[in-house]
């Protein structure tokens, strides 16, 4: 994307507003990010502890790290909307200048298990037709 030989990207904001950050920091070329006003798309993400995790009271402690308002808040400031966001903006536990950095999420839906099988149904029943490539 820096170089400009791909002049469009669709993927998620947390990783294109990163992205942009990082070229910025690095002197690369402005990136303009985009996020539709329609057809907001969410996914959820899950943290979970292996039954074989040598130390598993650690990982415990390593999780309740990361749910505190102050892992929280580090996730926000790499723009993932947490499953604690709406506690926190109400409490005012989001650090100011992480908050004002975030975009609009407003009307993001998030797919259903049976959508996300259909969707991979699809796509992968399409994919060679459409892109020209199989798919393994």
């Amino acid at each position: 994307m820096a170089s400009g030989q791909t002049p469009i990207v669709i993927g998620w904001s947390y990783r294109a507003l990163a992205d942009r950050d990082a070229e910025a920091a690095k002197g690369g070329p402005p990136i303009q990010v985009v996020i539709p006003a329609s057809g907001r798309l969410g996914e959820i993400y899950a943290q979970a502890i292996s039954a074989f995790a040598p130390h598993p009271n650690a990982a415990k402690l390593w999780e309740e790290y990361l749910f505190s308002d102050i892992g929280e808040n580090l996730w926000l400031s790499g723009y993932c909307f947490t499953t604690r966001y709406t506690d926190l903006k109400a409490r005012g536990a989001i650090d100011a200048a992480t908050a004002a950095k975030l975009p609009d999420t407003a009307g993001t839906e998030f797919p259903t298990a049976d959508q996300l099988a259909a969707a991979r149904t699809l796509i992968s029943g399409q994919w060679k037709a459409v892109v020209g490539v199989t798919i393994q």
